[in-house]
This record gives C-alpha cells, structure tokens and sequence, in this order.
C-alpha cells in the first residue's frame, strides 16, 4: 500500500505550487476514503448508474489513475518543449488497493515533475502554455487546478454509485 506523500517533499516550493499540491493531496485522501469505503463487491459490480464508459468503479478509477499521470505527463512534456501529447498509459487497477497506490503514484510524479520549476513565479508558470490532448490550451496552474477538480467529481461519483441499487 502506498502511503500518501508527506507534504514536507513539497514544502520548499513556491507558495501557489505548495498551496496547489496540498489540495490536490486533500482531494486524493477524501477520494481514498470513499473507495476504501466502498464494499469490496462494488468495485467490479454494474449499477444502475453503468453505462458504455464506466461499467463499474473500476474503470472509474483506471480513468483516475491514468488521468493523473496525464497531467503530469502535460506540465513534463511542457517543460522538455515536446509538443506531442502525451501517450495513454496502460492502468491495471485490479483491486482498490492498486487504484489508490495508482493515484499516489501519478501525483508523486506530479511533485517531481513541479520539481523543475519549485521556485517560478505566478508569472513564469502562466507563461509556459501547452495543448492538452482534448485540445484545450492550458497553463500549469490550470492543469493542476483541472487535476484537483478531477478527482473532486470522481469522489462524488464513486458517492452516488455506492449509494446506487445494483443493474
């Protein structure tokens, strides 16, 4: 099982990353909570709720996982100044388990890829612009912004399908 990161790895970044970083780790741990509170038949069980994308909260969590190391992928490949968007990665989230260590790990690589870039300014960060793979210009507060709503809405979804009479 994957820890959740200690915010001391990140505490020497500028202020905006910091304060980015730690509400992207809040939203993790309540989106953690829920899954971890979900019963072990819900993962893989179709509800009411299934439909052509997510059949079951595992795909909902494949999707969590490899969208976060998307984001980071995005800023990284902003950064190195590859324009090519990133590659899907393949997501093997068989137990809940493997779908929290997933998100950790996605986000460990959010820090290490912030790394680079700790000590910009608001200014300098707004500066370095990319494509996403959708086709949407962002900017690095925005990807980190969209990554921490990501989640925001995954959390409420696992929440309604907990709660969803079963298909």
């Amino acid at each position: 099982m994957t820890p959740a990161p200690d915010p001391q790895r990140w505490s020497d970044y500028s202020g905006s990353l910091r304060a980015v970083l730690d509400e992207y780790a809040r939203a993790i741990r309540d989106y953690e909570t829920v899954l971890r509170g979900l019963p072990r038949y819900r993962y893989t069980a179709r509800t009411a709720l299934s439909d052509e994308h997510y059949a079951c909260v595992r795909d909902i969590a494949a999707h969590v996982v490899g969208a976060a190391y998307s984001y980071a992928d995005h800023i990284q490949r902003a950064l190195d100044r590859n324009e090519e968007p990133p590659p899907r990665r393949a997501i093997d989230v068989a137990t809940p388990g493997d779908a929290i260590d997933g998100v950790w790990a996605a986000f460990d690589q959010m820090v290490e890829v912030l790394r680079r870039i700790k000590d910009w300014s608001d200014d300098q960060q707004g500066q370095l612009r990319f494509v996403t793979r959708w086709k949407q210009p962002y900017d690095i507060e925005q990807m980190l912004e969209h990554a921490i709503v990501h989640i925001l809405r995954h959390r409420r979804q696992l929440e309604r399908w907990r709660d969803a009479p079963a298909a």
